[in-house]
């Protein structure tokens, strides 16, 4: 019987596993922190994007970058996932990689998790797959907002993520909202919510005006009328989690 032969994903995924069991093995065996090379002009440290290396010796020569990662291997995933062509995203809220889609995990304001969204960029915008639970049952606006959620308070991720200075709502003639979705998440009688949108014009791209990386999403208490400035009258800020980047 022949095996199916493992995809880009799992490879990554494999490394990842892999990577942050020896690091973390390796730090607790030692008491200190692990470091990783990677000599490419573009690197992470944290999960943050860096510059590249001062030019150093003689002739100026950029030597590679030591990224001190205090028991994570993070930087090699990334590197990997390069070469794969497969995307890889840092939650910092979380200390959580994801793979292939940008996993982002959803909160009450009390630190209740109540699922996840996974967020894939695709020709023309932005696959949205939601999956929560225990939320309100009927009808709730979600947008994606300008800043990543601090401290669970949803207040800090400010209004929605609007790089075209629209209005709000996809029936308003001044709108939309880059961050609009074009429909209400609703949640059935158990308070279960299992949706798909699509987010047209936005990208996952660290450096893209138009991405929605390192920003949040957020769930309202009520449904959004799609055409009121400049939340569509959804109410209070229920649910929200930091999208990865």
């Amino acid at each position: 019987m022949t095996k199916k032969p493992l995809g880009k994903k799992h490879l990554v995924a494999s490394f990842a596993c892999g990577a942050v069991l020896f690091s973390g093995l390796s730090a607790a065996a030692a008491d200190t922190s692990v470091s990783a090379m990677i000599s490419k002009a573009t690197f992470f440290a944290f999960g943050e994007r860096q510059a590249a290396p001062a030019p150093t010796g003689s002739n100026g020569a950029k030597s590679p970058a030591a990224l001190n990662y205090n028991g994570t291997t993070y930087v090699p995933v990334r590197a990997i996932g390069d070469m794969l062509d497969v995307p890889v995203y840092w939650d910092a809220a979380n200390n959580a990689i994801s793979t292939g889609s940008a996993k982002t995990i959803v909160k009450s304001a009390d630190g209740t998790v109540h699922g996840s969204i996974d967020l894939m960029e695709e020709k023309g915008g932005v696959r949205v797959k939601v999956s929560l639970m225990d939320i309100p049952a009927g009808p709730h606006g979600i947008h994606v907002h300008q800043m990543p959620i601090k401290n669970n308070d949803f207040a800090t991720a400010l209004g929605h993520f609007n790089p075209t200075k629209h209005e709000h709502g996809h029936n308003n003639p001044q709108g939309a909202h880059v961050g609009d979705f074009t429909k209400n998440l609703t949640a059935d009688k158990n308070g279960k919510a299992v949706q798909e949108f699509f987010l047209e014009g936005a990208n996952l791209q660290p450096d893209s005006p138009m991405s929605i990386a390192g920003r949040s999403i957020i769930v309202h208490a009520g449904a959004d009328d799609q055409k009121s400035d400049p939340a569509g009258d959804s109410g209070d800020r229920i649910a929200g989690g930091n999208v990865p980047k």
